[in-house]
């Protein structure tokens, strides 16, 4: 293999039809040019099971188009794959042939094994999933492939009719409005779940351009722009989304901010469709993941020629728990924080956690307290740097934390409170906040918190890791660190007397 190269990966759904370049080179991988063509291939063929007409001239076009792109990019690898429409087609050899025979592309009509496969490629590579059972469901306009995957490996994979175009052509032969059908809906979609196995999930990732655009819709109700690539949406908002748009048009759909004028009528299927997968799976919300199949195959031919992503590999290693993180960069953002920042200190927080375990004697239950008070601490910089340790207090009791109780968002809350000035005293907040059998615990994550906020004292990730060692008279704290970490030593100095008045030891930096 050559140095340097560029692969076009091509995805022809039922919706729309996808090109991605990007050129690799010395291990590293850069977007040349991408195309997107809303073609709908699907609405012709789940009706009469062809792909023909304006369905098969539009295919033509868009393919044709693509070909001249791939030329102009001096493309060296293609790779292009049909998902459910293509699968569905009674002509679909015919298809593929006439491509290759006009364009030059071999189109592989991929398998929903293969499609959820390559989903889960690209999920895996974002998301930690070895802590805890996880749902990966990539819906597309003809179906929905469906992963379920026990800590990191996959259980079963399931290629389901739930595509929101064959759903809208199922039961809105027209246009919207559903009101009338969405019960039949909801019916047919949970006969879909029903040889699912009953086992405990902790989330759910999902990845499709109408699943993704809800997840936009979402983010525009909130006054928040959608990151790029994941976003957290909460079950209630899809339940509230369907009962204020069930009796809409798709040019009402249309005027709803951030909504694709070109997803308008399949948009109440998509919303329907996770909303009876979270209750089946008992979860509150799921995280919206772009690019899934693209990325899954991206990721897969690279790998076949010997290239893998170095991103990838940085993230595998980083965090040993399971937490959203995506939806708390996701609240952090919305108050301005430094996002690299509250991330560093996550990190740092469980590893010092994990080395005080024991002498503190707290359930590894508190843990995802410290991570979510780590990755918040600084939000209350935004309404002002002076006293933001109290503002902090306040905007974290009150903001919407899917999955934290109003209970558990103060635990939260008073352990950012205290990760800077005054340690707990009797007359402040906590002790009316928080139950007698917490209170102890909350400190001790605190003291955590204030160590390790120190450690990161400019901001830049200087101390990059840490190697606790606690003995009985004193916490060690072996740092990795590059540069100057003066400010984070003296900055220590400052913050650690909670955790020695707390433990009995010395802590210390030991920055050789």
């Amino acid at each position: 293999m050559k140095k340097s190269f560029r692969l076009g990966i091509i995805d022809a759904g039922s919706n729309s039809i996808k090109l991605k370049i990007v050129e690799t080179k010395d291990g590293n991988c850069s977007l040349i040019d991408e195309y997107k063509v809303s073609a709908r291939i699907g609405d012709d063929c789940f009706r009469t099971g062809y792909i023909s007409g304006e369905s098969k001239e539009k295919l033509f076009k868009a393919f044709n188009y693509i070909k001249k792109i791939i030329e102009l990019n001096k493309t060296d690898t293609v790779k292009a794959v049909g998902t459910a429409v293509f699968r569905h087609a009674k002509n679909k050899e015919e298809i593929a042939s006439e491509i290759k025979q006009t364009c030059g592309i071999d189109l592989n009509i991929i398998s929903g094994e293969e499609e959820a496969r390559l989903s889960y490629l690209a999920v895996s590579s974002n998301f930690n999933l070895n802590k805890s059972n996880s749902v990966i469901a990539d819906i597309g306009g003809g179906s929905a492939e469906i992963t379920l995957v026990e800590r990191g490996e996959i259980l079963q994979s399931y290629s389901t009719p739930l595509g929101c175009l064959r759903l809208k052509n199922d039961f809105s032969k027209k246009r919207p409005p559903y009101n009338l059908k969405i019960p039949a809906m909801k019916t047919f979609i949970k006969n879909s779940f029903k040889d699912f196995p009953n086992l405990f999930f902790k989330k759910a990732i999902c990845t499709g351009g109408t699943v993704n655009n809800l997840a936009a819709v979402y983010c525009g109700f909130n006054g928040k722009k959608a990151d790029s690539r994941i976003n957290y949406v909460p079950k209630s908002f899809l339940k509230d989304f369907i009962d204020a748009n069930k009796n809409s048009s798709a040019d009402d759909i249309k005027k709803i901010k951030s909504a694709d004028a070109g997803r308008a009528d399949i948009i109440i299927p998509a919303a329907v469709i996770l909303y009876e997968m979270l209750t089946y799976f008992r979860l509150q919300g799921f995280y919206s993941f772009s690019g899934g199949l693209r990325s899954g195959l991206l990721i897969d031919e690279l790998n076949k020629k010997g290239v893998f992503m170095t991103a990838v590999k940085k993230q595998e290693k980083k965090y040993e728990t399971d937490f959203p993180f995506p939806m708390f960069s996701e609240i952090g953002k919305k108050f301005n924080f430094d996002e690299k920042h509250a991330k560093q200190v996550a990190y740092l927080s469980e590893k010092l956690f994990y080395a005080l375990e024991e002498s503190y004697g707290i359930s590894k239950e508190y843990l995802k307290y410290l991570i979510a008070a780590a990755m918040l601490h600084d939000i209350g910089n935004f309404v002002s740097m002076s006293k933001h340790h109290k503002h902090s207090l306040y905007l974290i009791k009150n903001i919407d934390l899917a999955g934290f109780s109003d209970y558990e968002k103060a635990i939260i809350a008073n352990i950012a409170r205290y990760h800077r000035k005054s340690p707990p005293k009797k007359h402040h907040d906590i002790y009316k906040d928080i139950r007698e059998g917490d209170i102890d615990a909350v400190i001790k994550l605190a003291s955590i918190l204030r160590v390790v906020d120190a450690l990161d004292r400019e901001h830049k990730g200087n101390i990059e890791d840490i190697k606790p060692e606690v003995t009985d008279k004193i916490i060690t704290l072996n740092p990795v660190y590059k540069g100057d970490i003066l400010l984070e030593v003296e900055s220590l100095e400052t913050k650690k007397d909670l955790m020695e008045k707390i433990t009995g030891k010395y802590v210390f930096l030991n920055a050789q």
